[in-house]
């Protein structure tokens, strides 16, 4: 297939560091980091813009304007539209609740009867996103902030997001005092980049899957990690 004619696109989640998140309008983290050294070395310009919520940036992979999304969780829906290249980082994904009304969870089904809130557009991979369409009752917010609104006004139980997102939230509305994360995570997801099904850059995924696998090997991404985890103050 003939070279693309433009510069790729590459965006991602504008909150959800230190895989990825928005920083003076361009998408930055662990997952650019990456995709940034994989396009150099296919000698491929490439932007990293913002390109909104992610619901709204699923929806610009959907129909081919953003080419590559940095980290994604896979989903059948996502599947349709995406092709996934291998995975390089697991995340662990946590119910957080107000301090005082933590409750006993060991099991997805602990938590059937209680009212739960998740972002909009967020996924927590294909087996969980079953349980809550079976079994739950999870309304959508549409920020990480507006959620933890919802838990402090005692309006959801608990709301499920990513254990270092949600504490990075938390630490910067300095509202670590009111919340904390349940000890069992609800699962650790692995996080892949993705392409496009429409973008003309999709030739290129085995290309990336064995740089991918290069950079696993020689313990760049495990740099990379370590490197936005402290930026975020994260445990390693």
């Amino acid at each position: 297939m003939p070279a693309p004619t433009r510069p790729l696109v590459a965006s991602g989640h504008p909150d959800w560091p230190p895989v990825m998140y928005t920083d003076n309008g361009q998408i930055d983290g662990v997952g650019p980091a990456l995709a940034k050294l994989i396009f150099a070395d296919l000698g491929l310009t490439a932007t990293f813009p913002d390109t909104g919520a992610w619901d709204v940036v699923q929806t610009k992979a959907r129909s081919g304007e953003v080419d590559v999304l940095v980290a994604a969780y896979k989903t059948t829906a996502r599947e349709e539209y995406m092709a996934y290249a291998d995975s390089y980082i697991t995340d662990p994904v946590v119910l957080f609740v107000k301090k005082g009304k933590e409750f006993s969870f060991a099991k997805n089904e602990d938590l059937i009867g209680k009212n739960g809130v998740g972002t909009v557009g967020d996924s927590y991979g294909q087996e969980f996103d079953d349980f809550i369409h079976a079994h739950l009752q999870l309304q959508r917010a549409a920020s990480a902030k507006e959620a933890l609104d919802l838990l402090e006004s005692g309006k959801a139980d608990f709301f499920i997001y990513s254990l270092y997102s949600g504490r990075e939230e938390l630490k910067t509305a300095k509202r670590e005092a009111n919340f904390t994360a349940l000890p069992h995570p609800v699962t650790e997801e692995p996080f892949y980049l993705t392409i496009s099904k429409k973008s003309p850059y999709l030739q290129y995924l085995p290309e990336i899957n064995r740089l991918i696998q290069k950079y696993l090997a020689d313990g760049t991404v495990a740099k990379l990690i370590a490197k936005y985890k402290a930026q975020f103050f994260i445990d390693q």
